[in-house]
């Protein structure tokens, strides 16, 4: 995976015992994520993101946290070991590596195809369209995002939940190669401020992409 850390986030949000009772169901299952997905509007959280190979072995290990904003407002800022800032406001996509002294802007992807991140931060109507889901309820809620599009970036989308937190995103792209996020100290639907506005230092390099 590199250098560029998963664009990716959670919401939030209460899960009931209907989730056990549509185990591989696809409408219903569809239907689940789609109206647990838009329960809550914003979200911070600290995360951890664990990369690995096709034999799994882990190739980077990256801690940082999040705030973020429906549609399409993040800010995703990976301190350690490599430090690098994500920003997005539903038009920009702003890649800041403090190291490389270069900042990387390109438009935001509105496409499921192509971002799977619009499940989260976006309008997720249609996505039984995108992807083949499937869930199933064992110690924890799993909701399995197969793409139908054999160009999607991503083979395999995995979100899981334990009672009415989410856990887990696990995605697997078409080498074989897999990244896993945990998320920790959830704030729900708390007021952000933030205007997902980035503003490049001084002196640093700026490569646009649009």
């Amino acid at each position: 995976m590199g250098r560029l850390l998963i664009i990716i986030f959670f919401f939030s949000f209460f899960v009931d015992d209907a989730v056990s009772e549509i185990q591989n169901n696809p409408l219903d299952c569809t239907k689940n994520l789609q109206r647990l997905l838009s329960f809550v509007n914003t979200m911070s959280a600290d995360f951890k993101q664990t990369n690995y190979t096709e034999k799994n072995t882990i190739t980077q290990e990256a801690y940082g946290y999040l705030i973020a904003k429906k549609p399409g407002n993040i800010i995703w800022i990976t301190k350690a070991p490599l430090e690098q800032h994500i920003i997005a406001n539903n038009k920009n996509i702003w890649i800041y590596d403090p190291d490389l002294e270069q900042v990387t802007v390109s438009r935001f992807a509105q496409d499921l195809i192509v971002n799977p991140a619009i499940l989260l931060i976006g309008d997720i109507e249609g996505a039984e369209l995108i992807y083949n889901i499937t869930c199933a309820k064992t110690q924890l809620f799993d909701f399995i995002l197969i793409p139908i599009n054999t160009k999607s970036l991503y083979k395999k989308i995995q979100i899981s939940f334990k009672k009415n937190t989410p856990v887990t995103m696990k995605l697997w792209d078409s080498l074989g190669y897999r990244s896993e996020i945990y998320f920790t100290k959830h704030q729900l639907n708390k007021k952000i401020n933030s205007n997902f506005q980035f503003y490049p230092p001084d002196g640093v390099d700026v490569i646009e992409h649009k």
